[in-house]
């Protein structure tokens, strides 16, 4: 935890210098912002790492029970932007904790069931672009698409459940991972006096590749992809 709030204090200080020069321009804003998403981990795979790959009994050696899981994650994130006419730029940030990914991966080889529980937290820096139009007297519409990167920090767990050859087995690995990310979204903004606004969003975001392992004593290497469909509320000030 003290290293994510490392992490995400680096990335805030980055944004600050925009502020800075905006200063006294009413054309910029700023805001604050928190969200929750439906996150979907799929493509969920461990490349023959795990078992044996054979039939025995009723299941596959190794084979994952699942390889499309949905979990939930809350965020919170700062925002600074530029209107220029009816369009807008800007930079955002977001933290996300925390998304379980737990898999489960039968292996009668060694007679007992291996477990994959991780961690997920995640930090995107976004830069986005969009446009707004006015649809009534207090309402406007807009859509918007942006690019940028995803941080993953995984915390992961390997288990071998206890059998009647074997006590039980754990294996943990720490990872941190770098992706491209994207997202597109499309929000209603409200005005709330002179300086503020409403802003209720939803947007869908690639959030990179999610690995966790290999792990101490044990080659398993599990891959999938990372996405969430997250409805953001925030609050903008212009200054």
């Amino acid at each position: 935890m003290h290293k994510t709030r490392n992490r995400l204090s680096i990335l805030l200080v980055a944004l600050l210098p925009q502020a800075v020069m905006a200063v006294q321009d009413p054309a910029n804003f700023f805001a604050i912002k928190t969200s929750i998403g439906d996150v979907t981990m799929d493509n969920v795979n461990h490349d023959n790492t795990i078992g044996t790959g054979l039939i025995i009994g009723n299941d596959v050696d190794g084979q994952l029970k699942e390889t499309t899981l949905d979990d939930y994650t809350a965020g919170i994130g700062l925002t600074f932007g530029r209107h220029l006419g009816a369009w807008t730029v800007e930079g955002e940030l977001v933290w996300r904790y925390r998304t379980d990914w737990d898999l489960v991966a039968p292996t009668p080889s060694i007679a007992t069931i291996t477990n994959i529980f991780s961690n997920v937290e995640t930090t995107t820096l976004m830069f986005n672009f969009l446009r707004r139009k006015t649809i009534g007297k207090n309402w406007s519409l807009e859509a918007g698409v942006g690019i940028g990167i995803v941080h993953n920090t995984i915390e992961a767990q390997y288990i071998e459940r206890a059998s009647n050859i074997s006590p039980e087995l754990s294996f943990k690995d720490d990872t941190q991972e770098t992706d491209f990310s994207y997202n597109f979204f499309l929000g209603l903004v409200r005005p709330i006096n002179q300086s503020w606004s409403v802003n209720i969003r939803y947007r869908y975001i690639d959030l990179g590749e999610l690995k966790a392992g290999p792990f101490a004593e044990r080659q398993g290497l599990i891959e999938g992809d990372h996405t969430s469909n997250e409805l953001q509320l925030s609050f903008e000030r212009a200054f």
